[in-house]
């Protein structure tokens, strides 16, 4: 009976370490993400996936995180933890973002100058092409991109964080 109530007990503290360190990583981790990712309205953190909770260290006092890039919606980190100056995990985070900017603004998906796909459909004929964004625009926009190999300017809808879809006549 003692031996049941002690394994009880300690089954409940280590949950409730468990969750100290989850919380801890998550409100490190929101920290770096606002003082870090200003160019981005965050709303709040979606998640990390379960399989990784497991792998955050119990003892760590900072951390880094590097973008793994954006869907328009969400922004795709990857956190690393550190002890002492040194590495002892990486988690990957989900965070959603705002499509509206700091300033009201729509968010764009495409920036200019970035490298694009470009789907040129005309009829039964669909072509894609490696261009350049000459303009930023976000999801449902419409832009001018330019044809890397012939040079040709041409204006698309923005359909993902890397494709334009142009149509022909």
């Amino acid at each position: 009976m003692v031996r049941l109530f002690l394994t009880f007990i300690l089954f409940f503290v280590g949950i409730s370490l468990a969750d100290d360190k989850v919380s801890k990583f998550e409100s490190m981790v929101d920290n770096y993400v606002k003082q870090n990712f200003k160019e981005f309205e965050i709303v709040n953190m979606v998640k990390i996936p379960k399989s990784y909770i497991k792998q955050i260290p119990e003892d760590f006092d900072s951390v880094e995180c590097k973008s793994k890039g954006n869907s328009g919606l969400y922004l795709y980190l990857s956190c690393f933890t550190y002890k002492d100056g040194k590495q002892n995990g990486e988690i990957p985070v989900t965070y959603r973002i705002s499509q509206l900017s700091k300033d009201g603004s729509l968010t764009p998906v495409i920036h200019k100058n970035q490298k694009v796909n470009i789907l040129y459909i005309n009829g039964s004929i669909k072509i894609q092409l490696l261009g350049t964004a000459l303009e930023s625009g976000r999801v449902g926009s419409y832009i001018k991109v330019k044809n890397i190999s012939t040079g040709k300017e041409l204006v698309g809808k923005v359909i993902d964080q890397q494709t334009v879809l142009v149509e022909g006549e």
